[in-house]
Order: C-alpha cells, then sequence, then structure tokens
C-alpha cells in the first residue's frame, strides 16, 4: 500500500499519527542504524528498493530513502512516510521509513528535510547506489552526515577512476557491495591455503581461471567485476605484478609475474539465466609443479560448492564447501555488520586505480 504525499513539515507529526494508531497492537517501535538509500529514478531502483527492505528485516532501523527523477522537466519534492514491519508471524519489531522523490534543483532541499529526521547517536550509514565519481551536491553534504559510506560498483563506468575516488575518501569508512558478494569465495581459497605448506602452493601459481556468469539483468550489466575483484585481491596479496591483459567479447586474460615466474589468469564468461549476474561459478588454479585445485558451485544449488586437489602422484577425494544462501539483501546486511574498511580491500583499490589499461568496465 502506497502512503499518501505530505508535505516535509509535515513528517513527524505523520510518524506520531501512526505509531498512535498501532498502539495496542503489540509493535514496538526500533531503529538500529539510520539507513540512507540513494538512487535514480531508474529501472535498478527497483533493486535497491528490494535490498532496503529485507535489510531492515534482521536490522530494523530509520530509513531514509531517496530517489532523483532526472527525466522530468519540473522541480519537485514529495515526501512519504509510513512504518514497515517484518512478515507477520516473525515479530513485532516496525520501523519507520522516510520516502523522497526529487528532481530538478529541488535537489539541494534533501540535505535540509533530513536533517531533523537521522536519529542522534546512532551511526549513519549512506547507501549511494550511483556512480560516486559523478560528483552533485546532495553526494557532497551526505558525506559530511555517513560514518559509512555503502557503494556498489555496478553503478560505475571505469573501476581505475571508482578506485581512485574511493581512496580519496578519508573522514569516513568505505565498502562496496560487489566486494561482499565475493566474500563467499574470498573466505573459501583463505581456509583452503590457509597451512605454510598450502600457501607456498599458491605462491607458485602459474594458472587462475575463472567462470563467472555474464548473463546480465535491468539491474546489472557489468559482469566481471566480481571476478576483477576476486583476481585483484590474489594479486595484491601475493604480490604479482601486473604484465598485460587482453579482453575479447568479455574474456578476460591477464598475465602477472611473482618470483621469476609467471602467472596467467583467465576469466571466462558464461550464461547462466538462474543464477546472480557476475557471480562467480567457478575458480581453477594449477602451480608450477602441476598442483591442481579446482573449485565450482552446483549450479542448482549453488551455495554448494565442490572442491577438488590433485598433484602428479595422487588425487584426494572431493570434498564440499557451503556459502551461506544468496538472498537478495545479503552483501548490504554483510558491509553493515562489519566495521572498519577492509586493508584487504584498500589493498586492491590501491591496485586497481593504476591500472586504466586493465580494469575498465563500460556501460
Amino acid at each position: 500500500m502506497t502512503a499518501d504525499i505530505i508535505s516535509p513539515s509535515e513528517i513527524s507529526s505523520e510518524l506520531k499519527r501512526i505509531w498512535e494508531s498501532l498502539e495496542g497492537t503489540n509493535k514496538m517501535r526500533a531503529s538500529l542504524f539510520n539507513l540512507i538509500f540513494y538512487t535514480k529514478k531508474t529501472a535498478r531502483a527497483r533493486y535497491i528498493h528490494t535490498i532496503s527492505e529485507n535489510v531492515i528485516e534482521k536490522f530494523p532501523s530509520r530509513v531514509i530513502f531517496i530517489t532523483e527523477d532526472e527525466s522530468g522537466n519540473e522541480s519537485y519534492l514529495n515526501t512519504r512516510v509510513m512504518v514497515t514491519a517484518s512478515p507477520e508471524g516473525q515479530n513485532d519489531i516496525a520501523c519507520d521509513r522516510i520516502d523522497i522523490e526529487v528532481s530538478g534543483k529541488h535537489t539541494e532541499r534533501v540535505p535540509f528535510v533530513i536533517l531533523p529526521h537521522i536519529l542522534p547517536d546512532l551511526p549513519v550509514y549512506v547507501i549511494w547506489a550511483e556512480n560516486p565519481c559523478v560528483e552533485s551536491h546532495l553526494f557532497l553534504q551526505l558525506q559530511k552526515l555517513a560514518s559509512r559510506m555503502i557503494f556498489d560498483s555496478e553503478s560505475i563506468e571505469r573501476l581505475n577512476t571508482f578506485a581512485e575516488k574511493l581512496i580519496s575518501f578519508e573522514h569516513f569508512e568505505i565498502a562496496d557491495l560487489n566486494w561482499a558478494r565475493m566474500e563467499s569465495w574470498r573466505e573459501l581459497l583463505a581456509s583452503t591455503f590457509y597451512t605454510k605448506e598450502r600457501l607456498e602452493m599458491l605462491r607458485s601459481t602459474s594458472r587462475l581461471q575463472i567462470c563467472y556468469n555474464a548473463h546480465e539483468s535491468e539491474a546489472f550489466c557489468h559482469t566481471p567485476i566480481q571476478s576483477l575483484y576476486l583476481q585483484g585481491w590474489l594479486a595484491a596479496q601475493l604480490n604479482w605484478q601486473f604484465d598485460k591483459v587482453v579482453r575479447e567479447k568479455g574474456k578476460w586474460t591477464l598475465s602477472y609475474r611473482a618470483d621469476n615466474h609467471l602467472i596467467e589468469v583467465t576469466l571466462y564468461p558464461e550464461d547462466f539465466p538462474k543464477l546472480k549476474p557476475g557471480c562467480i561459478v567457478s575458480v581453477d588454479l594449477e602451480t608450477q609443479n602441476q598442483d591442481h585445485f579446482s573449485f565450482g558451485c552446483n549450479l542448482d544449488l549453488p551455495h554448494l560448492v565442490s572442491m577438488r586437489f590433485s598433484t602428479l602422484e595422487k588425487c584426494d577425494m572431493p570434498l564440499k564447501y557451503v556459502f551461506g544462501k544468496e538472498e537478495s539483501g545479503k552483501s548490504l546486511i554483510q558491509e553493515i555488520c562489519h566495521r572498519g574498511t577492509s586493508k584487504h580491500f584498500l589493498n586492491l583499490l590501491q591496485r586497481l586505480s593504476q591500472r586504466k589499461e586493465l580494469f575498465l568496465c563500460e556501460s
């Protein structure tokens, strides 16, 4: 049910009226954070709305959702308020939601509208779902309020300029949803190569192949980013030195040097309509001694990963690894749970910012 448009001056009184109408219904008002979402009025806005709804089911928060309409010829600022509760039967916790739709010159008024409605003494997470390299007055103002800025690199055009921009932010924590989306793969590789012996094998990598889902949707079109992140993370942590890259029809072939040997990295696009766009489907790694590590998702149950390890002399029994089941909003929940800015993520950004010829994602 869509709430009626009200004047910004009526936000507090309308919330009070709604809560008074809920007296006796056992609904408890709760807020763990201030969550400020910003997106443009495009087809992708529906995806961002779904994320916000799924997040507050787990973390009830004061939500301020800003949608900017850049296609309109008129300037306007519309506000709506509502109380959002978890699905019936789960619990009796509910939280406030303030929706702001804005266009034209009225965008400059948005900071003045939201400032009185930020709950004091609670963290302010700003989820900026658009390209941060395209600055605006609103973007600059929200930075001043944020204790943590969460971006989505799906919205960008060039990874190197995105990385440069994020590195420049020093007075608040930063995060990226695509970094969170491949966290399970980082944890899997870290748990596989945790011993000294296995780590030495990883250091002697000669070939790395990553298969990713190149199937696009209205919300996702930059499908190589997660696989670029994964190989870039390995390169940064193992101090591989970049040599060259070749791109052809979605396939990336990258060359690195490390300890006087070459490493060839290949990113293969495949089309899996039932899987999430951009997700990593398999990882195959071979060492100089022809030790082979293979990790592959079950296409019907993608949270189940088969792991195989073999050498020239032996082949171990296959193992199973279980990822957390994917759901809309999970990546944002992960970033809300994390504290600080990941040092591994910063190392990756430093690498990305230096590779203009390599990390280029065009819309």
